[in-house]
């Protein structure tokens, strides 16, 4: 993983290949940007990708062209250890300094992990510190947001999820102190967000994700438990602040939307998921798709960027409300991560879902029983493909219709692409990609925003 080389507005890109002329709208991704610790003499690296300081990359496409653009997030402690003209933050700090960070509960955000665009605005997110606006045309950063208030001192995690038929998003934060709780929040499309409840929590746990359905927001909460006194001194490496304890099991909360101060909640062996693809709501329960691991050893193996999460197994849960039981069952046996749907079945019953492979993207097609047949997009071992994001062909057009965007970081150019993928032939080649001059370091996440009409 190297840093980024240049900054830049929207320039035009090469285009290989035809863009659709219906394409038409921005692609954002976001991810670690600057892996060295600013105005450090020995130009040391960051012990882990998360703390790397983020960029957001923007492809926009218009009428068959595709113009790109390139930042990095100027979080307020950048912008302090530049002033400085040393590290003041993260692990190549220095101790006395991180150990003081540790004391004062003060950390950088690094704004590194996904995005969010709600009620006209865009914003960057990273789950222990709060949204960071970004202007949509220029990617200038605007500064930390707390959401009108909603977030009444919470963290807000950086996997908001938008459901279609309720036409809000939903996301939660956690309140870390001597007592840990569970924040949730509602974000209607057109209007401010607003604070649902307030659920206790055991212990202080790194939770990435959650998922949300038309009646209810589910939580898997793994055993994985953030060592206070390791988070307060400041003085390990990330991935050493969270610990594994598989003997506390982990814990299903299912909250219903409309009284979600009645949760069901309980506990279940241990496993861990980093994303989830989808959910849907059945006469007895929840069923939730989720990419799964026996453990939390993926957290180690992230410490130099994306390509570290090697992949897990995409399982299908079910969860009976009324008997507070859990089952599950592979979906494929491929190892996948990443997962994807077709937005406007965010929240209710799909059957289509990307998955970036190891060596190849994965369209996949689920029947009613869960059993899918998937089709198979290679990707040669010189490429890197990022999460791939679900364009529809029109607004009325057939689920899973349309096109599939991923940004490819190619080895042997050193450069970055976008591919355009046809859902209709997608084992074929794309049918476009739009080059970037330079490469563009891999990122986490990312959405798409349509041109207005």
């Amino acid at each position: 993983m190297t840093s980024l080389r240049r900054e830049h507005g929207f320039e035009a890109l090469r285009v290989e290949g035809t863009v659709p002329a219906r394409l038409r709208g921005t692609l954002y991704r976001v991810g670690p940007g600057r892996f060295e610790a600013p105005g450090d003499p020995e130009g040391r690296r960051y012990g882990h990708a998360f703390e790397a300081d983020g960029a957001i990359c923007a492809v926009r496409f218009e009428d068959g062209t595709a113009w790109g653009s390139h930042r990095l997030v100027q979080s307020r402690e950048l912008v302090e250890e530049r002033r400085a003209g040393r590290p003041l933050y993260g692990s190549v700090a220095p101790w006395h300094r991180r150990l003081l960070n540790g004391l004062r509960m003060r950390a950088k955000n690094a704004a590194n992990t996904n995005l969010m665009h709600h009620d006209g605005r865009l914003f960057a997110l990273y789950e222990v510190s709060r949204p960071t606006q970004i202007d949509p045309n220029s990617l200038e950063t605007r500064g930390e947001r707390d959401l009108g208030g909603a977030l009444r001192g919470s963290t807000f995690s950086a996997h908001p999820h938008r459901v279609a038929a309720r036409q809000a998003q939903y996301n939660f934060g956690i309140r870390y102190g001597a007592r840990c709780a569970l924040e949730l929040f509602e974000l209607p499309d057109r209007a401010g967000a607003r604070h649902l409840a307030s659920l206790p929590l055991e212990e202080p746990v790194m939770l990435h994700d959650f998922v949300a359905t038309e009646r209810h927001l589910v939580f898997f909460v793994s055993p994985a438990i953030i060592r206070r006194a390791r988070a307060l001194l400041g003085l390990n490496p990330f991935a050493e602040l969270v610990g594994w304890e598989p003997g506390r099991g982990s814990e299903v909360i299912v909250v219903p939307i409309d009284a979600p101060e009645a949760p069901c909640r309980f506990r279940v062996d241990a496993f861990y998921q980093w994303h989830f693809a989808g959910a849907f709501d059945v006469e007895d329960g929840v069923v939730v798709d989720a990419v799964t691991y026996p453990d939390l050893a993926t957290l180690e193996a992230l410490s130099g960027g994306v390509d570290g999460l090697e992949g897990g197994v995409l399982t299908r849960h079910r969860i009976d409300l009324r008997r507070q039981h859990l089952s599950r069952e592979p979906l494929d046996d491929r190892p996948v991560e990443f997962p994807q749907l077709d937005p406007r079945h965010a929240g209710g019953a799909y059957r289509r879902l990307w998955l970036v492979g190891s060596d190849q993207l994965l369209q996949l097609d689920l029947s009613g029983d869960g059993a899918g047949a998937a089709r198979r997009h290679p990707v040669s071992p010189a490429l890197h493909a990022s999460e791939p994001i679900f364009v529809p062909r029109s607004p009325d057009a057939e689920e899973g219709d349309g096109w599939v965007l991923t940004l490819v970081y190619d080895e042997r150019s050193d450069t970055s692409h976008v591919a355009i993928l046809d859902t209709r032939r997608f084992e074929d080649e794309p049918v476009a990609r739009v080059w970037f001059d330079h490469h563009i370091p891999l990122t986490f996440h990312g959405l798409w925003q349509p041109a207005r009409a």
